[in-house]
């Protein structure tokens, strides 16, 4: 297999492909809200993950997704959407953890689902959302990443948006990778239930402002 890098790396819009590879690349850029959300159960976020990115719709469907593929395969995703999206599609998981999780899940969810929108400031209405961007663990440290954010840029500004804004948790490496692509840190929460009953660390918002010559 040709080694994964970014001068090999074709991106597209995504499609309905390797559920289960789309969902461990999404549980990569959020593993500590995951992990407290689903209680640790990771074969069953793997599951409704899974299940959410083949759907034609909602905040984890490959619909909103921009995939890196190599040799016909995902190298990577980015996931995204104007804040009018954000407000409507995101609901989706929490239904879909509804529909689809044990007995033990559903008793769980109602201790935490609570607290974990509190990480997450307010989208403003002018903005782009990027909720997930992850690179294949062979793929990381080779400008795929950096491929996806620009293209992001270019997605964002392209739907009108004036700005980017994500959440990355504070001890995540990727704020520094964010920070050397020109995001600047807005805020940082933290939320001390969640912190002390799953070890959820303060999330940091990022934000990229575009002007009109970038």
């Amino acid at each position: 297999m040709t080694p994964m890098t970014a001068d090999n790396i074709v991106l597209e819009q995504a499609r309905p492909i390797e559920p289960e590879l789309a969902a461990r690349l999404i549980y990569d850029t959020g593993s500590y809200v995951f992990d407290c959300l689903y209680n640790c159960d990771f074969d069953t976020y793997l599951r409704i993950t899974s299940n959410l990115w083949m759907r034609e719709g909602g905040a984890f469907s490959h619909v909103h997704a921009r995939a890196a593929m190599s040799e016909g395969h995902l190298a990577g995703i980015a996931l995204g959407f104007p804040q009018p999206l954000y407000a409507t599609e995101f609901g989706t998981g929490m239904i879909a953890m509804a529909e689809l999780g044990t007995p033990e899940l559903l008793a769980h969810l109602p201790s935490v689902a609570g607290h974990i929108p509190w990480l997450f400031p307010e989208v403003p209405e002018d903005a782009w959302y990027l909720l997930f961007l992850s690179a294949h663990p062979e793929a990381r440290g080779r400008g795929i990443g950096e491929k996806l954010l620009l293209d992001c840029f270019e997605r964002a500004k392209a739907a009108g948006c004036v700005s980017l804004h994500l959440d990355v948790a504070a001890i995540n490496p990727a704020v520094r990778f964010y920070e050397r692509m020109g995001l600047e840190r807005l805020a940082e929460t933290n939320v001390p239930k969640i912190a002390t009953s799953h070890g959820v660390p303060p999330h940091i918002r990022m934000v990229k402002h575009f002007s009109s010559l970038t």
